[in-house]
């Protein structure tokens, strides 16, 4: 009988699991929707170490992490790209929060 593989199975999910400890469903389908096809037959250094630091990044900043899977499925560009994004826009939300909350006299 053949072997059953799945898309964890990716060489670049069992490259950041070796790195980071163990991924969850979410974050391998990250690894794996962020690593183009062609990619992910030569996995270059610097690929797979964006691939770690964005992994430890989202998993310390929830709303980084929101943020990104929120915008993932469709990125088309680099990973620091993203990670700016990210860091802008949850910056820019939480100076709003803050500026609505009232301050003590």
């Amino acid at each position: 009988m053949g072997e059953i593989r799945t898309l964890n199975d990716a060489a670049i999910v069992r490259e950041v699991r070796r790195l980071v400890g163990e991924l969850n469903d979410d974050e391998a389908a990250l690894v794996r929707a962020l690593t183009p096809r062609e990619l992910a037959r030569n996995i270059t250094e610097e690929h797979l170490f964006d691939l770690v630091d964005l992994v430890a990044m989202m998993r310390t900043d929830e709303y980084v992490a929101d943020y990104i899977y929120a915008v993932a499925p469709d990125w088309d560009g680099a990973i620091d790209a993203l990670v700016l994004g990210a860091h802008v826009t949850t910056t820019l939300v939480n100076l709003q929060l803050e500026r609505m909350v009232p301050t003590a006299a």
